[in-house]
């Protein structure tokens, strides 16, 4: 059918930073709602020049509330109830670097902007490639059921043709509309937006043509974007809507928001595709562009959450410990106990900072036209503040919530005891009982590794272990149930024999050993356009370049200690422009689990580059189930069409699974970029070949042209752990992840206290839900969350003889409230 209307959807595409700095931006954005809103008054009732406008996300709108008055509140009101201004769903334009409860955390900030009756029907999206598959189902659980992603080309492709509309199948089964929208960015660069009507009437022409020669776009609607990064909104786009009508009275054209674009689109009621899986981004190669900071971010989500677990247990334990230390310090514990009041506004303060680190906007715009810069340089620092910020912030709070906890009922003991004895005092904050490997400070001076046991939210007390003197070995290395043997000359380990089962778990066709640092460069005289013309071309349409590969290789020697049945294995290796690399491989006697600690200090390279770790992986044929936020996928057969198959940025956990055959649980604590089944960097594959068991761990790089970091160094321990298993499902990666995400949280103490707490709460079936606590107003929530794919009947059961029970849908999450008298 040939187009009959155009509407035009004005917004700004809301960057935090990229033209300025994000110190700057974000204060501007709430600003602008003040200006949208006087606008709004200006351009009243017009007709087909009506202002109207649409907030891309709904971070300025919130900020606004909070400082708006009344009269303020009430014509923001007013405007969107005649149509004029929507309000959407999406808190920033986030990455898959965010985790299920940040996204949560973003939804439950919508009730400020409901609670005024401004409805929120839709998600609008911009410039990222991707989203998480599991925030389709937070989506329609917050009463959000459309989606327009206003995508971004470069460095990626769409999933079909730009635009087009399909139905979103999400991990429950249900469905979300998702209106693949053109780039937003046509906004400027067809004049739309500065109101050169002569430019946007060709350009908008030529559009027009496209899709009336389309054979798959069945709309009689346009959708045009009347918007570019961070544009203070104005109303120069109404003489675009006014000329174009004088000129083309045939083909009329308005202004729209969001809200009313899709209503139109959708009241066609034409066939569309079903579409099920990871939106898998493209973009996520940027999360290797700033690699500490990524890691620092991720530290500090995993802080948060023990923060909350670790303070509501405190809480249903009814502690009443009491701060004993006079001195503001990280080992000393805390001075004081915050009030409840405090304890909110801190956790909220660190939702809003995991946030905006989240959101895609890794630099400025000058990134790599003037990566020296001072601009540059504050952007990078202002970005970085937020994961430094939720850090602190989470840590400190995790440490008050520990020390709560512990000292339920019995005082704490300011001494910080010596180097050697004292305790480690270890809580399980989750639902089921956990054996774990330990890397705890002791004193301050040293560290120390202890396999814990400890029962669902208890705390144990394990004797400090000795100092291990390190002896030099040869050959292999009986650890536990396993035979290990380190060749430095590979860069890693050789060969992982479980004893048990007699399966070799290491690829031994495999030229890098795992563990093995290794260093991706483009090939010496490339001639590939992303290195001749412009970094841009590091694109599908342009293949490539080719890559030479260098293993970090050693020639020292392989120490061992042993204390307190867990056995060290260390060894280092360096390659051209690497200092040396420490690699340490952590294994218990009576644990399945390996643990790899790899010491890295990478040094400034302005080239195209990138580093890995590898994890070559005896698995033939094998099939990779990887967590999403919220979800998991199988990756290639279960993803949108043409979405990243070169890379991918998992939350913590990967399932390598063969059929008939054992595979294997791995996990990252740090580094969240993942390549599997080989190297494929500049493949850009449409289809993934999984010939080879291997997870190649992403660390950095600096394949960009903007925005993402044009150089790094890194001075960091990345952290792993993985196990052989005899099944690799969706629900194994799930509870595999959750034990990555939530680690026990332990500390050294010259003295256990005198009485240790007896766990106050109990969550059944706990190898079904996956328990998160959180303190709230008026006692604690226990957010349940089903890895299975059946519906589960949970309880939750208080020391108090309280028991409140949820019905949990399959791979969905349900709340239970405990009052506290």
């Amino acid at each position: 059918m040939p187009i009959r209307q155009i509407l035009l959807l004005p917004h700004t595409h809301h960057d935090v930073g990229y033209t300025n700095s994000p110190r700057i931006i974000d204060n501007m954005h709430a600003r602008t709602v003040g200006r949208v809103l006087d606008l709004a008054d200006e351009f009243p009732d017009a007709g087909a020049e009506t202002f109207r406008w649409t907030f891309e996300v709904a971070r300025p709108v919130l900020k606004y509330l909070q400082r708006a008055t009344p009269g303020d509140v009430e014509r923001l009101v007013n405007h969107v109830r005649r149509g004029s201004i929507a309000v959407t769903a999406g808190y920033l334009n986030m990455t898959q670097l965010n985790d299920i409860a940040e996204y949560e955390a973003a939804y439950e900030a919508l009730s400020a902007v409901r609670q005024q009756g401004i409805a929120v029907r839709t998600q609008q999206h911009g410039d990222v490639n991707g989203l998480s598959w599991g925030v389709t189902d937070l989506m329609l659980n917050s009463g959000v059921d459309r989606l327009l992603m206003a995508l971004n080309p470069d460095h990626g492709r769409p999933p079909l043709r730009q635009p087009s509309g399909f139905w979103w199948e999400t991990p429950s089964g249900r469905r979300v509309f998702v209106w693949l929208s053109t780039h937003y960015g046509f906004g400027e660069e067809w004049g739309i937006v500065d109101g050169d009507a002569n430019a946007a009437e060709r350009h908008i022409s030529d559009f027009i043509t496209e899709l009336n020669g389309r054979n798959d776009y069945p709309w009689e609607t346009a959708i045009v974007h009347a918007g570019n990064d961070n544009r203070w909104p104005t109303a120069r786009f109404l003489e675009v809507v006014r000329v174009w009508n004088e000129r083309h009275p045939e083909l009329p054209m308005r202004t729209a928001t969001v809200d009313e674009a899709l209503d139109e689109i959708q009241a066609e009621r034409h066939e569309l595709p079903v579409l099920r899986g990871e939106w898998a981004d493209w973009w996520a190669h940027g999360h290797g562009s700033t690699a500490r900071e990524v890691a620092v971010y991720r530290e500090a989500r995993t802080f948060a959450h023990a923060a909350r677990a670790t303070l509501s247990l405190a809480r249903l334990a009814a502690s009443t410990a009491q701060p004993a230390f006079d001195v503001l310090g990280y080992r000393r514990g805390p001075v004081r106990h915050r009030t409840d009041h405090e304890v909110a506004e801190t956790m909220a303060h660190i939702d809003e900072q995991l946030l905006l680190y989240g959101e895609h906007t890794w630099g400025s715009w000058e990134t790599y036209s003037q990566p020296h810069s001072t601009f540059n340089h504050s952007h990078h620092n202002a970005t970085s503040a937020f994961a430094y910020a939720a850090y602190d912030h989470a840590r400190d709070l995790a440490i008050e919530g520990w020390f709560r906890y512990v000292h339920s009922h019995s005082p704490v003991d300011p001494t910080m005891g010596a180097e050697i004895g004292g305790d480690i005092v270890v809580i399980n904050p989750t639902a089921t009982a956990r054996r774990e490997l330990l890397d705890v400070e002791v004193a301050g001076k040293r560290r120390a590794r202890v396999l814990a046991d400890v029962g669902a939210f208890s705390v144990a007390a394990l004797p400090s272990p000795p100092i291990a003197e390190a002896q030099e070995v040869r050959g292999a290395v009986d650890a536990g149930r396993y035979r290990v043997l380190v060749d430095p000359a590979t860069g890693g380990v050789r060969s992982i024999i479980d004893t048990v089962s007699g399966r070799e778990i290491i690829d031994q066709s495999s030229s890098a050993g795992l563990g093995a640092v290794v260093d991706e460069r483009v090939q010496r005289g490339s001639q590939h356009p992303m290195i001749t013309t412009s970094p841009k071309l590091f694109h599908p349409d342009h293949p490539g370049p080719e890559f030479d590969y260098e293993t970090a290789r050693g020639t020292g020697p392989v120490t061992r200690r042993y204390a307190a049945g867990v056995t060290e294995i260390e060894w280092t290796t360096t390659a051209k422009d690497f200092p040396a690399i420490t690699s340490t491989l952590l294994i218990a006697d009576d644990s399945e689990d390996i643990e790899l600690l790899v010491a890295i200090d990478k040094p400034v390279r302005r080239a195209p580059e990138s580093v890995f770790v590898a994890f070559p992986f005896a698995v033939a044929q094998p099939t990779f189930v990887l967590e999403t936020a919220g979800a998991v996928f199988h990756a290639d057969t279960e993803q949108l069409p043409d979405t990243s198959k070169d890379w991918y940025s998992i939350q913590h956990a990967i399932g390598v699974a063969a059929d008939g055959d054992a595979g294997i649980l791995w996990g990252s604590f740090d580094a969240p970029l993942v390549q599997v089944g080989g190297f494929y960097t500049g493949m850009w594959a449409r289809e993934h070949v999984r010939t080879a068991g291997h997870i190649n761990s992403w660390l950095a790089n600096n394949l960009h042209f903007t925005n993402f970091q044009a150089k790094q160094e890194i001075t960091r321990t990345f952290r792993y752990r993985f196990r052989p298993a005899t099944t690799v499902t969706a629900t194994d990666v799930l509870r595999w992840a959750s034990s990555i995400r939530m680690p026990l949280q332990a500390r050294h103490m010259a003295h256990q206290p005198a009485r240790l707490p007896e766990p106050p709460l109990t969550v059944t079936p706990a190898d079904s839900v996956v328990a998160e606590l959180s303190p709230i107003a008026e006692g604690v929530r226990v957010r349940l969350r089903n890895v299975t794919e059946r519906t589960v009947h949970a309880e939750v059961r208080h020391a108090s003889g309280e028991v409140v029970t949820a019905v949990v849908p399959a791979r969905q999450s349900a709340d239970v409230n405990l009052k506290l008298s």
